[in-house]
C-alpha cells in the first residue's frame, strides 16, 4: 500500500508545483499586463507615472520569469515520475493537483501581497476586490481537493 501512495504523492507534488507557477503566470498576464489592474509593487511605485510603470513592469517580468522556472521544475518532476516507467497516471489526479497549486499560489499571494506586505491590491487604489480574490482562491483549493478526492475514489473502486 505504501508503494502505491508514493507515486501519487509525487504526482501531487509535480502537479502542485506546475499549478503554483501557472497560477502566478495567469495572474501576471491577466491582471498585471492585460488589464493593468495592479503590478507587483504598485503599492510602492505608482504605476500612473512613467518611471513607476517602468519599474513595476520590470519587476512583473522578473516575477513571471521566476514563476516560469517553478513551472519548469514541476514539469521536470512530472517527466521524471513518468519517464520510462510504462505506468499510466491519472490525468484527473494531475488536474486536481494543478488546481490545488493554483489555489495555493492565490491564497499566499492574497494574504501576503494584499494584506501582510501591502505590495498591491487586486485593483490599484482600492481594497474592495481583495476579499473576492481570496474567495476565488479558496474555491480553487476546494475544486482541486474535490477533484483529488474524486480521482482517489475511482482508483479505490
Amino acid at each position: 500500500m505504501a508503494t502505491a501512495a508514493r507515486p501519487r504523492r509525487r504526482l501531487l507534488l509535480s502537479g502542485g508545483t506546475i499549478g503554483f507557477g501557472f497560477g502566478a503566470v495567469v495572474d501576471v498576464v491577466i491582471f498585471h499586463l492585460t488589464l493593468q489592474a495592479h503590478h507587483l509593487f504598485s503599492g510602492f511605485y505608482d504605476p500612473s507615472s512613467v518611471d513607476g510603470l517602468r519599474t513595476n513592469v520590470m519587476f512583473d517580468g522578473l516575477f513571471i520569469a521566476g514563476m516560469l522556472a517553478i513551472m519548469i521544475v514541476g514539469f521536470g518532476l512530472l517527466w521524471r515520475l513518468a519517464n520510462g516507467t510504462g505506468r499510466r497516471y491519472s490525468t484527473t489526479y494531475l488536474v486536481g493537483s494543478i488546481l490545488l497549486g493554483m489555489g495555493a499560489f492565490n491564497v499566499i499571494d492574497g494574504i501576503l501581497s494584499h494584506y501582510v506586505l501591502d505590495l498591491h491590491n487586486v485593483v490599484h487604489g482600492t481594497e474592495t476586490w481583495n476579499p473576492h480574490w481570496l474567495a476565488v482562491s479558496v474555491l480553487l483549493l476546494a475544486l482541486g481537493t474535490g477533484i483529488l478526492v474524486l480521482a482517489d475514489s475511482h482508483t479505490a473502486s
